[in-house]
């Protein structure tokens, strides 16, 4: 019967400390699978929303997105040691849905205003840019007085329509679709579309019916969205951009899309 009662006290006794065992790897499996520790809406994911028509920055080539903002943001996700899910949004969306903590953050060629910054953090500026007047060839739309009388395509909710509409005498059609303003305006149904520089040069470079009649020199900086109560991971993104421009990945990457560095 002793017998018996010792044998059961050290079976008790392994169960338990396996069980103790057990319950110690699980929590390391955990805390591995969150990666770097950061806190994102999928662990060890960086969830991404960008409107993906803006070429070069971000535009969707055959199945893939593709882009400047693209490769940026691979840079971070890998400094941060996280997987990048980039994901193609609405624009008019794409905000309301970051705060809603539909993505970790978003970037899409957004320009840091005033504004924007009451309703989101942004990281250290990536990328400064103008806007820029795109005109059919020949149009001898040279600058911002021969607009007068005639009608500009932009895309709503942006800086460029902000720029259009300190044109005098100049009418403003906005477009959800920076893609059909541009179609709008090969078809002749608007005279320019006013968009961020580095689009309008894109758009003039492949097709040889456009071309950039001025530039509007905005002086603006591009950041990294993100909700106001997330402040860890948009101090990581800050710590990232700054080793990725301080080990020459941003140059590569702008050289890969500009064509210089």
């Amino acid at each position: 019967m002793k017998r018996h009662l010792t044998m059961a006290i050290i079976a008790a006794i392994m169960i338990a400390v396996f069980a103790v065992s057990f319950v110690s790897c699980a929590k390391e499996d955990t805390t591995a699978s969150e990666g770097t520790g950061l806190k994102t809406i999928v662990p060890g994911v960086l969830t991404v929303g960008s409107d993906c028509t803006w070429p070069p920055m971000e535009y969707i080539e055959g199945d893939k997105i593709v882009g400047f903002d693209v490769d940026l943001t691979q840079a971070i996700a890998d400094k941060l040691g996280l997987k990048l899910d980039y994901q193609n949004a609405a624009w008019d969306g794409l905000f309301p849905a970051l705060i809603a903590h539909k993505y970790d953050m978003a970037i899409s060629s957004i320009t840091i205003t005033d504004d924007r910054k009451k309703e989101m953090d942004f990281s250290d500026p990536y990328y400064q840019t103008d806007q820029a007047a795109t005109v059919k060839v020949e149009s001898g739309i040279d600058s911002a007085d021969k607009l007068n009388g005639k009608k500009a395509g932009v895309q709503i909710g942006t800086t460029g329509e902000i720029a259009a509409k300190e044109i005098e005498g100049l009418e403003v059609k906005t477009y959800d679709d920076i893609l059909l303003a541009f179609e709008d305006l090969k078809a002749g149904r608007v005279d320019t579309v006013i968009a961020d520089s580095y689009v309008g040069f894109s758009y003039a470079k492949n097709n040889e019916t456009l071309e950039v009649g001025f530039v509007i020199t905005t002086d603006e900086q591009l950041g990294i969205a993100f909700a106001k109560d997330t402040p860890e991971l948009l101090a990581a993104v800050n710590s990232a951009l700054k080793s990725i421009k301080g080990d020459g990945t941003y140059d590569k990457i702008y050289a890969k899309w500009f064509g210089e560095e």
